[in-house]
């Protein structure tokens, strides 16, 4: 049985240059992986969208806003009404929708997502 503990795992990743925070493969398999990923306080990670499959967001600790939209053309975005977050909150992000979490308070925030390894790699389109 492989264990790890999300906080441990964390303080030894790297920051994901694309987007700008840390994200960590805690279990899984190579079909679908449960991540932990830590935000600094006020980072935006990059705006950005998976054409496969939803990722399942759950925010641990921290708060902040998520920014979700579609795509309109090649190169804008009709982004909706951002909502906040806080720990507790889980929500979806369906396939094809940019989406950008930025952490507005004073705190880390520290969330835990769950979708293909393949969104940290080949199915990620970072926007401008």
């Amino acid at each position: 049985m492989d264990v790890k503990n999300l906080f441990e795992t964390l303080s030894t990743t790297q920051l994901d240059p694309a987007v700008g925070i840390r994200v960590a493969p805690l279990s899984g398999d190579g079909g679908f992986t449960l991540f932990g990923a830590e935000i600094a306080p006020g980072t935006r990670l990059s705006a950005h969208f998976h054409r496969e499959g939803n990722e399942i967001y759950y925010i641990l600790a921290g708060s902040g806003r998520m920014n979700l939209g579609r795509m309109k053309g090649q190169e804008s975005v009709a982004w909706a009404e951002p909502f906040e977050v806080r720990a507790g909150d889980c929500f979806t992000v369906k396939p094809g929708m940019v989406h950008q979490l930025h952490n507005t308070g004073s705190e880390t925030m520290n969330a835990l997502f769950a979708c293909s390894p393949t969104h940290l790699t080949t199915d990620r389109t970072v926007l401008p």
